[in-house]
């Protein structure tokens, strides 16, 4: 066809809602309540710059930042603050929890002297509680304990509160530490802990489980089958996936595109099945719920 025309139409396409969930991929999360001091420990801890001020919630949306050793390179995300009832999706909880779901490792930044008064052995259990309630496996991922803002309590308070909460809290975390984004103090021991903490990269190789053998039969052309029935004197039906769509895709009302349609009908076996089911030039056929009076007789032009 040097000069076509006609033109094939588009078929129908499939719609559907589709919900996804974006989940940054990290190392290591950074979890605690508001204003705990995650965004100043990451922007001492790596080359990152969250916006730190003096107020809860200031993050509002997940900061990754990299630890880079000798030994190996470590992403670090700064998690927005968890509120009570998180792990049901207050305060947005299911979509900053979502992003704790891929850390291999938790560290658990607990404010030794919260500006509310809090005392933080409810404070930390209120976070744990909600990771706990959200699932995914966060309450079995590893963990430190990082008690942070220590340049406000006094050196012997910082020591003893590691004390306090190592023998507390025992094997079901990895380690605790004191540190200050202010003074630095401790930065460096958080640093070297949670590089040492996360899992290693390469996993031991798993056999692959036997597949037992299925066997298929394959019919070549089995799309292409039709059905020809008589529905009364002088008037068939012919049904059937791919005659159908070739009706669905050509304007019937182009002359060009219903030659195209009848010169296929034929290459598919159409006219001849019609023909041995008694059709007759001039019978009407009806197609996809269009009727045609065909004449197989008569030249395609």
């Amino acid at each position: 066809r040097q000069t076509p025309r006609m033109a094939e139409r588009g078929l129908a396409g499939e719609e559907g809602w589709l919900d996804l969930r974006l989940r940054l991929f990290a190392d290591a999360g950074l979890v605690g309540l508001p204003n705990a001091g995650k965004s100043s420990l990451l922007k001492r801890l790596t080359r990152a710059d969250p916006k730190v001020a003096g107020y809860p919630f200031t993050t509002l949306e997940p900061v990754l930042g990299t630890i880079e050793t000798h030994e190996r390179q470590v992403v670090v995300a700064d998690i927005p603050g968890l509120i009570e009832g998180a792990g049901a999706g207050a305060g947005l909880g299911h979509e900053f929890l979502a992003h704790v779901e891929r850390c291999r490792l938790l560290v658990h930044v607990l404010d030794l002297a919260p500006l509310d008064g809090s005392d933080p052995v409810p404070n930390h259990a209120t976070v744990e509680a909600e990771l706990h309630d959200h699932g995914a496996g966060l309450a079995e991922l590893p963990r430190l304990v990082c008690l942070s803002k220590a340049d406000l309590v006094t050196r012997e308070q910082a020591e003893a509160a590691v004390t306090a909460w190592t023998a507390r809290l025992g094997d079901a975390v990895l380690g605790v530490v004191a540190t200050s984004a202010v003074t630095g103090a401790g930065l460096d021991d958080l640093r070297a802990a949670i590089v040492r903490s996360v899992p290693p990269d390469e996993q031991e190789p798993q056999e692959a489980p036997e597949v037992e053998a299925t066997h298929r039969t394959y019919r070549p052309g089995a799309a292409s089958a039709f059905e020809v029935s008589r529905r009364g004197p002088g008037a068939f039906a012919v049904e059937g996936p791919a005659v159908e769509r070739l009706i669905a895709r050509h304007d019937i009302d182009n002359e060009e595109a219903l030659r195209y349609i009848e010169g296929r009908l034929r290459g598919m076996g159409v006219i001849r099945a019609l023909a041995a089911a008694g059709f007759n030039p001039g019978d009407d056929v009806e197609i996809a719920g269009t009727a045609f009076e065909l004449d197989p007789a008569a030249p395609l032009g």
